[in-house]
């Protein structure tokens, strides 16, 4: 392992990783018939030899910027590998983009060649590449396809030197205002994370059935992108899944490792919620009882250990007094607590039984985190950003703490200032900088920018708001430009609001407003299958979502929401309470209000909804 993670390049850690784990599993994808189809590390290696051959006879050659436009697919890394072993930069983009930001990207990013998925993508590069510099994921008749590329290839050939100081990819971030920003990242920044994530997750790829992991998220995007090499790093078997076939791949797949963004595992929980509402009221009875029930044991057990999240110093009597608390609960509770972890066995069954998993693209809401450590699914919750490779900090299976984004890897630190640069005491809140090896060269063509968030020493600002916990654990509290600042001065961090008001089953989404107002306001998106169902049960005639979402009971329906989750929880202040609010006509949708990695464009949303936001705060 040492050999692998000390590598100078992904090519050459995925050669090494090949070297001891030459005849596992690497890739595991469907066929055109429905049928799982596995690559072994050795064929997935001679792929990448053959593909990078044939791009070298094209031209490709180190510095070379090739655009990398596809979605999900098991040759996605393979071109991707194929590219960084020649020293090519590689600029990939999803196909759902729209056709104006691949265009921007593909002429800002002075791009050479265009790998793209098929020919639908066509119109992006057409007026930037010549058609005999453009390759295809799919058969086509007009371009060259990849897979035969593979075939043809030499697989014996010498390749370039390539060192960490190489770059290695462009990635444009999503942008949530303007045109995208592209982020450049060398070998070396990639491979601190490989080498701080890898040993994390504890892979044990050798024995009967190794190391598993089911790939949902984008791979064009970083988080799930470094995900993959470090799965290529620690011998694990990485199988490509879909939203239509996600739930049932892992059941069938039984992944042990998976990578997932807060939404995912939202979207399992009620998933996971619905199926137990459906059962008869004794099972109902006793999920909620064993699963209360483990929550306190486990927080009993989490403070005896010293793993209790604890945001401020706790006095000595009072910190005396928690543990006795403590050791009192956990020898009551201790018995039917390790009973629930078997009554809770469905719920784990549900994902495969054997998951293990590792999160991050953002803050994982508290009762999330909760849930799935309750159950007996941890979670290793993990604070990065594209600028990063992506990952900063993380949490650790022997050093776990709920609610926070863990610990800085390797050579990395991590401060949080005020608003004048000065370190602020643990528990106060900030503006969260990074420095370390994994810290961006700068936005390609755009060195205003790349000013603008990092200084000359080498400190980026994430632009997230943070505090440390009293045992050095970070939590991230939203965004520096997502702060409300009310009418009265008061600042106001509207993340933790929406998430807590996303808690609720009707509500999808929140985006909380209020700049230079009085007090804040919601907008909020339903849940329309579940008000189809409220409607039945209230016995009024549902016609279509727009006219049920002026109807005046839904309205108090969603205000009575709106006071149990939010308005009367002591964990807000007063000026945090939502005096007004409004229900939008449409759901969000990825490539609109949602980014890739499904988080919320916010300014895009309030210029959306600009008249709607007005009309809330009439007097």
């Amino acid at each position: 392992m040492y050999r692998i993670l000390e590598s100078q390049n992904l090519f050459e850690m995925f050669e090494n990783s090949v070297k001891v784990h030459s005849k596992l599993p690497c890739q595991t994808y469907r066929l055109g018939n429905g049928d799982w189809h596995t690559l072994s590390y050795e064929k997935t290696l001679k792929n990448v030899r053959r593909l990078a051959s044939s791009l070298k006879k094209t031209g490709i050659k180190e510095g070379t910027h090739v655009l990398l436009f596809s979605d999900n697919r098991y040759e996605w890394i393979t071109a991707d590998l194929a590219l960084l072993s020649l020293g090519a930069i590689d600029v990939p983009r999803s196909t759902t983009a729209p056709i104006r930001e691949l265009s921007f990207i593909a002429s800002h990013s002075d791009a050479e060649y265009a790998i793209i998925e098929n020919e639908s993508i066509y119109d992006s590069v057409k007026s930037i590449l010549p058609d005999e510099k453009i390759f295809t994921f799919d058969k086509s008749i007009r371009f060259t396809c990849i897979e035969d590329m593979m075939q043809s290839g030499d697989e014996d050939f010498e390749f370039p030197e390539i060192k960490k100081e190489n770059l290695a990819t462009i990635i444009y971030t999503s942008g949530t205002t303007g045109n995208p920003k592209g982020v450049m990242l060398t070998q070396g920044n990639f491979m601190h994370n490989v080498k701080a994530i890898t040993p994390l997750i504890h892979f044990k790829p050798f024995g009967k059935n190794g190391e598993r992991s089911l790939s949902i998220l984008p791979v064009w995007h970083v988080f799930e992108r470094t995900y993959e090499y470090v799965c290529l790093a620690g011998g694990a078997e990485t199988c490509y899944s879909n939203a239509k076939n996600f739930a049932s791949d892992l059941r069938e797949m039984r992944p042990t490792v998976m990578s997932a963004v807060p939404r995912i595992w939202e979207h399992i929980y009620r998933k996971v919620i619905d199926n137990i509402r459906s059962q008869k009221a004794t099972k109902r009875y006793l999920f909620y009882f064993f699963i209360t029930i483990r929550e306190k044991m486990l927080w009993s057990y989490r403070t005896l250990i010293n793993r209790d999240t604890v945001i401020y110093k706790e006095s000595f009597s009072g910190r005396l007094w928690k543990l006795f608390l403590s050791a009192f609960s956990l020898i009551l509770l201790s018995v039917p607590g390790l009973l629930g972890y078997f009554v809770l066995a469905p719920v784990r069954q549900a994902v495969g039984g054997r998951l293990r998993a590792f999160t991050g693209g953002g803050a994982i809401p508290k009762y999330i985190d909760n849930f799935y450590n309750t159950v007996g699914i941890p979670l290793l919750n993990a604070f990065g950003m594209t600028e990063c490779s992506p990952g900063i900090s993380s949490r650790k299976f022997d050093w776990n703490f709920l609610y926070t984004v863990g610990v800085p890897f390797e050579f990395t630190q991590i401060k949080v200032t005020d608003d004048n640069g000065n370190e602020v005491e643990e528990g106060e809140k900030g503006i969260v900088w990074v420095k370390g090896p994994q810290v961006m060269r700068g936005y390609y063509n755009n060195e205003s920018e790349t000013k603008r968030v990092l200084t000359e020493d080498g400190w980026l600002n994430t632009g997230d708001v943070g505090a440390f916990t009293s045992r050095k654990n970070l939590i991230i509290l939203g965004r520096v430009k997502d702060t409300i600042v009310l009418l009265g001065g008061e600042n106001v961090e509207p993340t933790p609001i929406e998430e807590k008001l996303e808690e609720s089953e009707f509500i999808t989404h929140a985006v909380v407003v209020g700049d230079d107002e009085k007090d804040i306001g919601a907008l909020v998106v339903l849940e329309e299958e579940r008000i189809k169902k409220l409607f039945e049960e209230w016995g009024e005639d549902y016609k279509n979502f727009d006219d049920a979402r002026k109807n005046n009971k839904l309205m108090e329906f969603v205000r009575e929401q709106i006071e149990k989750y939010v308005n009367s929880s002591k964990d807000f202040h007063p000026f945090e309470k939502i005096k007004s609010f409004r229900i939008l006509p449409e759901k969000f949708m990825i490539g609109a209000e949602l980014t890739e990695s499904l988080k919320k464009k916010r300014l895009l949303i309030k210029n959306k909804y600009e008249a709607t936001i007005k009309d809330m705060y009439k007097k």
